[in-house]
């Protein structure tokens, strides 16, 4: 799979003001969503354009485009004054089905795991003390302050998604925009051979040894397969 496309239509008229490391130098990302129930990315980016002495972000995100609507390389007003001097901003739009969420979730998860690899930052779940590189805004207003909204958990859990599952998301994405290479073998392939081959052969085998081989023999393909040892 490819990297989303992305249409950059960058507001006029935004500060140019460097995060604390440098221009360019943001140290993650944070989640948000728009709390919007009208909300399109091109009609929050219309909004934003006469607001933005208030609050902008870097990108707003629906399942039909990725827009990015300033310039990533210096800091946005999305968090409070600790996340934004740090972090870039990533804006959810509300979906009106599954189907649109789902996909507007994945092209979200993908951009934030984009931003992480431009810097090679890890994946890192934010953190009480203050580290992290992905966090929501939630976490933000937990552990850095300077806010005080908690999205997007809530929003997440109503379309039967976990904070958890948007960390995991992006890690997937993040290791196939890095070139991690997934598991070479599927669970059930790995199983299948497990159960027709090696588990009748333990059986008929007669050394300890012998058995102890097939064992690991059994591991190395759980492994091969992302699973377990047993």
């Amino acid at each position: 799979m490819g990297l989303y496309p992305v249409n950059s239509v960058w507001v006029t008229g935004l500060p140019k003001i460097a995060y604390r490391l440098g221009v360019g130098k943001w140290e993650g990302v944070v989640m948000h969503y728009t709390d919007n129930s009208n909300s399109t990315a091109w009609n929050e980016r219309a909004y934003m354009a006469t607001n933005y002495d208030n609050a902008f972000v870097h990108e707003f995100i629906d399942p039909n485009v990725i827009l990015q609507v300033a310039d990533p390389h210096y800091l946005a007003y999305g968090a409070g004054s600790p996340a934004n001097q740090r972090f870039v901003h990533l804006e959810l739009c509300v979906a009106k089905s599954q189907s649109d969420f789902d996909k507007s979730f994945d092209m979200w998860c993908q951009r934030a795991a984009f931003f992480l690899s431009e810097r090679k930052l890890p994946v890192d779940s934010a953190s009480s003390d203050g580290s992290g590189t992905l966090w929501a805004h939630a976490d933000v207003t937990r552990w850095l302050g300077g806010t005080t909204h908690m999205d997007p958990i809530a929003y997440l859990n109503k379309w039967g998604k976990s904070w958890q599952d948007a960390v995991d998301t992006v890690q997937r994405h993040y290791d196939l925009i890095t070139g991690v290479e997934e598991a070479m073998l599927k669970p059930e392939d790995a199983n299948k051979l497990i159960d027709t081959f090696l588990s009748p052969l333990w059986y008929f085998v007669g050394s300890d040894e012998d058995k102890e081989e097939i064992h690991r023999l059994a591991n190395e393909l759980r492994k091969a397969s992302g699973q377990p040892e047993q």
